[in-house]
């Protein structure tokens, strides 16, 4: 019977569930395993660190459906844990491989580098344990291929990241190749018939006895299962409908039925509060109620009869059922297809954008114009902070996707994201430029990203907004406070000098004036090589949506 290495059946397994470049940082203890990755028909992307190789996994497993990370023992996994907790709360499905030291040398408890020095190997992944939906440290060679398909199957079940610890020994340690032909579990298994015909009914029921219907896309069923859906039943319904921070980039805003972004006070248009307060039914796809997605609590949707389908459950109501959202969703299309057309609720159309450039970028401009220059085909990526609540004033042209670090809201993370989501979208041919959108706070944290951003993916452009500082907790805690300023760095020369054997342009705008003669030229626009413009904002300027929800927020903390 075949046999093959475990190191080798492991890299076969990520092949078979659509994983074909790995991130991380090469260390002692896991050169072993990399020495396979090229071999198995993978490729490797080093990054400059390990925080950076996260979230580089994570924006590429959101466009690929998986990603993979590599990191060594002690210092390396923990220098990737923050990224990890992000794919975790958000739903991401990110595989962390760990090299382990020898398990005959952990054996003799000796004090091995990399280690805390108690002579102990599990604190690590007890802490890695808290932020994945399943772990296994392979030890024995005649459990490990059933252990990584446990785990696998476990992340591609939940959506979240696993963790595998691998160690020298156990990667050249054989297993039959007769596993491999048991296929993963890629696809939730279906609910109780009964349950989900009884709450497709009953949601038809609902909606039919609406009369002011609206549909809320929301992201926290994790998109890629349900996303393919949206449209269709956005067509099928027939209803007017919104997008919430987390849901901003799923949908198809060239819709006629597509009416704004919802976040409560921090809601745009102004329109949209009524629009979907005055709802008397949702039709929520993945409700996630945090604070930054309901604009800090502010909005008001307790008038309605709320549907909230779920990756593992739908509610219609108070009335909970065992059914799934991306099994659901298919079957309302079908159901409203030829479905007499639901009651009409009239909510106002999104205004048109009439554009004055002012002297400086300010937001409120900024956003409007982002809507024309955004394109078909984009994938826009954007930063934690101003940008997230900035971006819902921008329409997404048709074609266009995106997303942005809503719940866990790790600055930096948009950066190393974008490059692991361009690399994806090369090798899908999904998108055909990529544009990130970042605070020049964030940019500190990851700069070092940079140098991925186009050697290896579709052409980015980096938009970086600079002005001097953090905005979002200028909000919190005053503006002239010193902590919230940061240093003033040569954004434009850093992306030079970080990827100095591959063609960098850059821009720095001072005003509007040049900003919109870069927008609107050909070359810029249509350059093969990554883009960066350095905009130089007001210290004290800020999108109108998100200093409204501060509003708002103060004055329910004062009633």
């Amino acid at each position: 019977m075949p046999e093959i290495l475990i190191s080798e059946y492991l890299l076969r397994r990520l092949k078979q569930i659509g994983i074909d470049t790995i991130f991380g940082v090469p260390g002692d203890y896991e050169l072993a395993l990399l020495d396979q990755v090229e071999p198995q028909g993978l490729s490797w992307i080093g990054t400059p660190n390990e925080l950076v190789g996260a979230y580089a996994a994570d924006g590429y497993a959101r466009i690929k459906g998986a990603g993979a990370l590599v990191t060594t023992f002690g210092p390396g996994e923990l220098s990737a844990i923050c990224g990890i907790g992000g794919s975790y709360c958000e739903n991401v499905p990110v595989v962390h491989i760990v090299g382990y030291p020898p398990n005959p040398l952990q054996k003799t408890g000796k004090i091995l580098h990399h280690t805390i020095g108690d002579g102990s190997f599990d604190h690590y992944h007890k802490i890695s344990a808290e932020i994945s939906c399943a772990t296994t440290v392979l030890t024995d060679p005649a459990t490990s291929a059933a252990e990584i398909d446990r785990v696998l199957n476990a992340m591609l079940h939940y959506s979240k990241p696993i963790y595998i610890g691998i160690s020298e020994d156990i990667v050249f340690s054989k297993v039959s190749d007769e596993y491999l032909s048991t296929p993963l579990i890629h696809t939730l298994a279906p609910s109780v018939p009964e349950s989900e015909a009884v709450a497709v009914a009953e949601i038809i029921k609902a909606l039919e006895s609406a009369t002011s219907p609206i549909l809320m896309v929301d992201g926290g069923a994790a998109p890629p299962n349900w996303a393919k859906y949206v449209d269709p039943l956005v067509e099928a319904l027939k209803i007017p409908f919104f997008v919430t921070t987390m849901g901003k980039g799923i949908a198809n805003e060239g819709s006629p039925y597509y009416k704004g972004g919802w976040s409560g006070a921090g809601s745009w248009p102004t329109s949209v509060i009524p629009g979907v307060e005055n709802a008397d039914c949702i039709l929520w796809l993945g409700n996630y109620p945090s604070d930054f997605n309901t604009g800090i609590f502010t909005g008001n949707t307790s008038g309605a009869n709320i549907i909230d389908l779920q990756r593992f459950s739908v509610k219609v109501g108070t009335t909970e059922f065992d059914a799934r959202i991306n099994h659901v969703m298919p079957k309302l299309v079908e159901a409203f297809e030829s479905h007499p057309p639901l009651a009409e609720y009239a909510v106002e159309a999104i205004p048109p954008i009439t554009l004055t450039t002012p002297e400086n970028i300010e937001h409120d401009w900024l956003w409007d114009r982002l809507s024309t220059f955004i394109r078909a085909g984009d994938l826009v990526i954007t930063e934690t902070g101003t940008a997230q609540a900035g971006i819902l004033q921008t329409r997404f042209a048709s074609g266009a996707h995106g997303w942005t670090q809503a719940i866990y809201g790790s600055i930096g993370y948009a950066t190393a994201a974008a490059a692991g989501a361009s690399i994806a979208s090369k090798e899908t041919n999904a998108h055909t430029r990529v544009v990130l959108i970042t605070g020049e706070g964030s940019l500190q944290l990851t700069v070092q990203a940079l140098s991925l951003l186009d050697r290896f993916g579709v052409p980015p452009v980096v938009l970086v907004l600079n002005n001097k500082g953090y905005t979002v907790e200028r909000f919190f805690r005053g503006w002239t406070a010193g902590y919230n300023d940061v240093a003033n760095w040569d954004y434009v020369g850093l992306a030079k000098a970080f990827a100095p054997e591959t063609e960098v342009r850059g821009w720095k705008a001072a005003t509007a004036a040049e900003l919109e003669a870069l927008f609107v030229d050909e070359a810029f626009n249509n350059a093969p090589c990554a883009r960066v413009v350095d905009m130089v904002m007001g210290v004290d300027d800020g999108p109108t949506n998100l200093r409204t929800m501060f509003v708002a927020k103060a004055k329910k903390a004062g009633s």
